[in-house]
């Protein structure tokens, strides 16, 4: 190998390390979502010149799905059109036959549903963290609301079937009390709790807010305990009074297969 060869290999070598490490860090992360305002539709999470497809719902999480590309997830609107998938075409003499004899039916192709980016910015976005290898996370969506979309963490066992999760949205601190106990959270901060009830059974449910030393009831509710749901409670301040509060309950159910094994029970000492 000549000098003129080495010199334009170690060139080609450094161009291919620099455009290798020019490449956005890439993420692996299962999602659900939740819309803090009113029910999405059209939109879905970018993957280059295609999306996938997503309704987020308001009153419950939506169907899981696997992210894997950059870091930057954006959610976007979409248009969506057919794609024809592969299967076998019915001949015009079959279509005919089979308007005839309606019994044997005829195997056409069918079509399954593209979501195109419709080349609008992107409705909300976020960085995810590159550092914690495989993420679970359910991320709350407000468009306009800064960059529109806040993240909560979600490993596996950490937010368990027959579990409460209360975050508190508000500027202030607020007391859960459940029969399990009197949890005082922070404003941003968070609590996952077992309520301390039997399964299929009621119990009572309270939200103070605290201001100093002064305690203000805010909320009460009797709530329907089931160890295959898990919910999370959105706290968030009312208009009006000082301390009043807004909270939503967001059921998330397993998928059917499982909701038809055995009634769980709670653990031993769990609250």
């Amino acid at each position: 190998m000549t000098k003129s060869d080495s010199a334009w290999l170690a060139a080609f070598l450094f161009l291919c390390c620099g455009a290798s490490a020019a490449e956005p860090p890439q993420v692996e992360a299962r999602i659900k979502f939740i819309s803090m305002t009113r029910p999405l539709v059209g939109l879905g999470v970018a993957h280059g010149k295609q999306a996938t497809g997503l309704v987020i719902p308001t009153d419950m999480l939506s169907d899981p799905i696997v992210y894997r590309g950059p870091a930057r997830l954006e959610l976007i609107e979409t248009t969506v059109k057919e794609r024809p998938t592969k299967g076998p075409s019915a001949s015009p003499e079959e279509k005919n036959d089979a308007s005839d004899r309606p019994s044997r039916g005829v195997k056409a192709r069918t079509a399954a549903l593209e979501h195109i980016p419709a080349g609008k910015p992107p409705l909300a976005w976020i960085d995810l963290p590159t550092n914690l290898g495989r993420l679970n996370l359910i991320l709350l969506v407000t468009p306009g609301n800064k960059n529109g979309i806040t993240m909560l963490n979600d490993p596996p066992g950490s937010f368990p079937p027959g579990s409460n999760r209360y975050l508190n949205l508000t500027s202030f601190q607020v007391i859960v009390k459940a029969p399990s106990g009197s949890y005082l959270i922070d404003p941003g901060a968070e609590k996952i709790l077992r309520p301390g009830a039997p399964n299929n059974d009621y119990y009572d449910l309270t939200l103070s807010t605290k201001f100093a030393d002064e305690e203000i009831m805010a909320f009460s509710s009797r709530v329907y305990h089931m160890e295959k749901v898990r919910k999370l409670y959105l706290i968030q301040p009312a208009p009006g009074a000082k301390g009043r509060l807004m909270v939503r309950d967001i059921e998330d159910r397993p998928p059917p297969t499982t909701a038809l094994g055995p009634t769980p029970v709670a653990p031993k000492g769990a609250k």
